[in-house]
């Protein structure tokens, strides 16, 4: 990363080297967009409700923001919310457990049956392939 990309696109024109021991610096915050605020007093929040010390939560939550700020800083992206991204992500657990043989093992933990299974893992399946191999057209 060059230099200029190390503020990754927060709002303002350089993070200060203390900014992560200021976080809670309202002065600190006031320049910062609302919603990147918000980002990061949710995601700590998440963090330290998961069992990190509060301290570690914090680091993690800025490190959380800068790196969804250098995929995705100054583009608009659709985040689904509720049962749409409960589903996604669940349909990627799936398929990340999924062994070859564990259909009625997975049934039995995600309350579905081994039909939904298969679908779940064919869908899953169509995804990954598109991802590591592109159509050709």
């Amino acid at each position: 990363m060059t230099s200029n990309d190390d503020n990754l696109d927060f709002g303002f024109d350089e993070i200060p080297k203390d900014a992560l021991e200021r976080l809670p610096d309202p002065e600190l915050a006031r320049h910062w967009p609302q919603s990147l605020v918000d980002m990061l007093q949710v995601i700590e929040a998440e963090y330290v409700e998961i069992g990190l010390a509060p301290r570690i939560a914090q680091r993690l939550a800025f490190s959380t923001l800068r790196i969804l700020a250098y995929y995705h800083g100054g583009q608009v992206f659709y985040l689904a919310k509720g049962d749409q991204l409960d589903r996604a992500l669940r349909d990627h657990q799936i398929w990340c457990e999924f062994n070859g043989s564990n259909h009625a093992e997975l049934a039995r933990r995600y309350d579905k049956n081994v039909i939904q299974i298969y679908k779940i893992l064919a869908e899953q399946r169509a995804l990954h392939r598109n991802r590591i191999q592109p159509g050709l057209f």
